[in-house]
């Protein structure tokens, strides 16, 4: 079902019900209205009779004045003298009931009892006098001509309620149509909308009111598309030249091996070159895949307590030859105990400690430390520098400073850490301090 012909049906169903509400309370209404006025009319006559009778006008001449003042198609008129016969003026067509005289009513209330045709009949029955003969005086009215004026308002009713539904039926999806009319607008805007028109935010000042929260949406939506877009195709290029450079290198030094007759050990040496152009491919095919499978949490944690600090140190035991070529110090200052993924803990730290020694000056020394506070652990590595150019892209892939050609390394090992410290629920961070650049990386604690 359309969501047109939903709002249809709902707005039917909410016409049926409002017309049978008003209708019942307008029909219940005016039946009081009408019992009310009966009422007051009999006390009236009733009243009046009295009064003529308390006045001496004999109760055989009643009648007459009962014709006058009286509504003889539906009233009814009964003096009961105490002694003699009970004079009955009833022109209704209602056959009254055998005990109607005799029976015990409540004297100077109204009474209600129903003939045998089912119709209501309203009756007033008081004491009154004749001269010195008591008189029971009884006045009645038959609620044929209130039954058939409540009929007629009904019928009525149920006609003005269907046609008012059949209205709603025709006019519902003519208006809900057009009322969705901007919601094609949108949707015909958000359709035509190219890769390189992201960036470029919906014009919502065509739209009502209630479309705009949809808009902002839409327009946040468009705008980390476009970040991602942009970040997609950098990393395809960047993907490219990364394996353009190997993959040039392995053609070219095959293809001048091949051009003319070698010896044994010349092919021994191409192939130990191409195996180590291979394995830098290798490792640079596994840090994507584990960017990509870190970015959709697709990488399981083996989280395990243990002391950060033999593993530190362990690791610069790993690194000591690296950090001599430059004579550099490893100085390690840590302790407490960190619940992580070992080997993904190995990874980071070997890679920001490997920045580090690349970067630090020869001679100088590199402090590696562990910070434990309350809820988190924290790793940090510090070596002397100037502050670094662009700190907010230290962390993206392939990045490698402004002079990435005579940088080392395939600018993922930053964005590795960072990936880590995502997994952990942790974070991954660069600042400059007291002439150290610092680079950490923060693990929380479970």
């Amino acid at each position: 079902m359309s969501l047109v012909q939903r709002i249809t049906l709902s707005m039917v169903v909410l016409m049926a019900l409002t017309c049978g509400a008003v209708v019942a309370t307008l029909y219940h209404g005016l039946q009081r209205a009408l019992i009310l006025r009966d009422e007051q009319t009999l006390s009236n006559r009733a009243e009046q009779i009295d009064q003529l009778l308390r006045d001496g006008a004999p109760a055989q001449t009643l009648p007459r004045y009962f014709d006058r003042m009286m509504d003889t198609a539906q009233d009814i008129l009964v003096i009961q003298p105490a002694r003699g016969e009970a004079i009955v003026m009833n022109r209704t067509g209602v056959v009254l009931p055998e005990s109607f005289s005799r029976r015990a009513f409540d004297a100077g209330k109204i009474n209600h009892l129903t003939d045998r045709d089912g119709v209501d009949i309203s009756l007033l029955r008081i004491a009154s006098r004749a001269g010195e003969m008591p008189v029971l005086l009884t006045v009645a009215r038959v609620a044929r001509t209130r039954g058939e004026m409540l009929a007629s308002y009904h019928r009525l009713s149920l006609v003005v309620c269907a046609g008012a539904i059949v209205l709603c039926l025709v006019i519902s999806p003519l208006l809900i149509r057009r009322g969705l009319r901007a919601i094609r607008v949108l949707s015909r805007m958000t359709e035509t909308i190219s890769s390189a028109q992201l960036g470029q935010p919906l014009a919502a000042e065509r739209l009502p009111e209630e479309l705009l929260p949809l808009a902002a949406a839409l327009n946040r939506m468009r705008a980390r598309l476009a970040e991602d877009f942009t970040r997609l195709t950098q990393f395809c290029d960047d993907l490219a030249h990364e394996m353009r450079t190997p993959v040039s290198v392995l053609l070219g030094q095959n293809q001048v091996m091949l051009s003319k007759p070698r010896t044994v050990a010349d092919y021994q040496r191409l192939i130990e070159d191409n195996i180590e152009e291979l394995e830098g491919l290798t490792r640079l095919t596994d840090s994507l895949l584990f960017l990509a499978r870190a970015e959709h949490r697709n990488v399981g944690l083996e989280r395990q307590t243990f002391a950060p600090g033999e593993l530190l140190a362990d690791i610069c035991a790993f690194l000591a030859p690296l950090a001599e070529e430059k004579q550099l110090a490893l100085r390690v200052q840590a302790g407490g105990q960190l619940n992580a993924d070992k080997l993904l803990f190995q990874r980071a730290v070997i890679n920001l400690l490997t920045n580090g020694i690349r970067h630090a000056p020869a001679g100088s020394a590199v402090h590696i430390t562990a910070l434990a506070r309350p809820g988190s652990l924290t790793i940090e590595v510090a070596n002397p520098g100037p502050p670094l150019a662009r700190p907010d892209r230290l962390f993206q892939r392939f990045w490698r400073g402004e002079d990435a050609r005579h940088t080392p390394g395939s600018g993922l090992g930053l964005a590795l850490v960072s990936a880590i410290a995502a997994l952990h629920g942790g974070e991954a961070g660069y600042r400059h301090q007291r002439g150290s650049n610092i680079f950490f990386i923060r693990f929380s604690q479970p």
